[in-house]
């Protein structure tokens, strides 16, 4: 059994694997690495997270909520800065060209399990409500275009901009994503 050592080991396993999974995927990385990263022995890692499913549907639960908080902060007087706003949450991959974490967790589909799927659902569910609130406000004050149904209108801001996240990786460029939000918002307008 593990001697406890005051560390908060179970938040650092959240935090690195978070950072892995943005970085390598589901696939790209073992409970070895993380053990290795922590500097701790692997079977520890079992103590707090009995399988890697139960660690990656923790890592897609922290960051939805995460993120969750960083889009309910955003407050801009009118639709179309909300939205820029937003789009800005993608634009940068962070510091180790971290793609979105939902959107890397969604990449290896086939290789999660029903718990993260549940999770990363979820994300996208509240991504798309959200931006979908933000668009029929936005068509009720005139600020979007009321020609497109607000459905299809987020489901394309989210695809888009989740995968700017991949164009922006590709071609090692940060300002993809940016440069794809202001141009939705632009085509949104009235």
């Amino acid at each position: 059994m593990a001697r406890p050592t005051g560390r908060p080991i179970r938040d650092e396993l959240i935090d690195v694997a978070t950072a892995m999974i943005r970085r390598v995927g589901v696939n790209g990385f073992s409970y070895g690495d993380l053990a290795r990263e922590l500097e701790i022995k692997a079977p520890s890692i079992h103590h707090h997270f009995r399988t890697k499913e139960d660690l990656v549907a923790e890592v897609a639960a922290h960051y939805r909520d995460h993120f969750g908080r960083q889009v309910a902060a955003i407050d801009a007087p009118d639709t179309l800065g909300r939205i820029r706003a937003y789009a800005s949450l993608f634009a940068t991959g962070g510091p180790d060209d971290e793609l979105c974490l939902c959107g890397a967790v969604a990449a290896d589909w086939r290789a999660v399990g029903a718990a993260s799927r549940r999770e990363v659902d979820g994300f996208f569910a509240d991504q798309r409500d959200w931006l979908r609130a933000q668009i029929e406000d936005g068509v009720a004050k005139g600020e979007i275009r009321a020609d497109i149904s607000p459905d299809d209108l987020a489901d394309t801001l989210l695809a888009a901009l989740e995968g700017s996240m991949l164009v922006s990786r590709a071609r090692e460029d940060a300002s993809i994503a940016g440069r794809v939000g202001a141009l939705l918002t632009g085509l949104v307008a009235p």
